[in-house]
């Protein structure tokens, strides 16, 4: 590979991700800080803690997608085309930055679930971290080919990452209270399920094992689809 390729990989794979990454990331840092401050003066009201609850959240799971992302292995077939490169980066990014859109525009609640909402985000960081414990250097943004992992919840389901990541944000959303939010992860969601395809198909190009692996497994509900 070339030195102009090489920079052109490093500021397409690297720098502009992680420079995108760090808006609704420092964000949420500042206010987690306000939400502690406020509740150090005021004590803990209930809308106080939901809000303390969504911010922590929130933050945890920005953390935990950076720390994959940095300790990835490195690539055995890279990334080509726009399914593969420009759609898996858009769908990656649209759901935290919209979230923080959403958050900033303060659009009035018209329902209220807050245990619910905390529940499902709870539940969906814990399915991320197992699955993220057993993907680790392997993981992936764009539809990239790193090796086979079949171990912890890819027993089960081939996408547990997403899985867990799509009740994270719908606990999010349920936090908002608003049907805007509702619609928009019904959209983002309907886009992973896209990009989940494009990594099989290449998966499957490129590694034999994978095929018997799909075979086995489900999509990404256990015991459903």
């Amino acid at each position: 590979m070339g030195e102009s390729a090489m920079r052109r990989e490093w500021l397409t794979g690297k720098l502009i991700p992680l420079a995108l990454w760090s808006i609704p990331l420092a964000s949420e840092i500042l206010a987690l800080a306000g939400k502690s401050a406020q509740m150090a003066r005021e004590g803990l009201r209930q809308d106080l803690s939901m809000e303390f609850a969504r911010h922590t959240l929130t933050l945890a799971f920005f953390l935990l997608v950076l720390a994959a992302y940095l300790s990835r292995m490195r690539v055995v077939a890279p990334a080509a085309g726009f399914k593969e490169k420009i759609l898996p980066m858009m769908v990656f990014l649209a759901g935290p930055l919209g979230i923080f859109v959403l958050q900033r525009l303060g659009w009035p609640a018209r329902f209220a679930a807050p245990r619910t909402a905390v529940a499902l985000s709870v539940a969906g960081l814990a399915l991320s971290l197992w699955a993220l414990w057993h993907l680790r250097s392997s993981f992936s943004i764009l539809a990239e080919a790193r090796r086979v992992v079949s171990t912890g919840p890819y027993r089960l389901i081939r996408h547990p990452l997403y899985l867990g990541e799509a009740g994270t944000m719908l606990g999010l959303c349920l936090l908002l209270g608003t049907y805007t939010a509702l619609a928009f992860w019904a959209a983002v969601n309907l886009f992973q399920l896209v990009r989940a395809r494009i990594e099989e198909e290449k998966l499957a190009r490129e590694f034999p094992d994978y095929r018997a692996y799909r075979q086995r497994t489900r999509f990404i509900l256990p015991g459903l689809y």
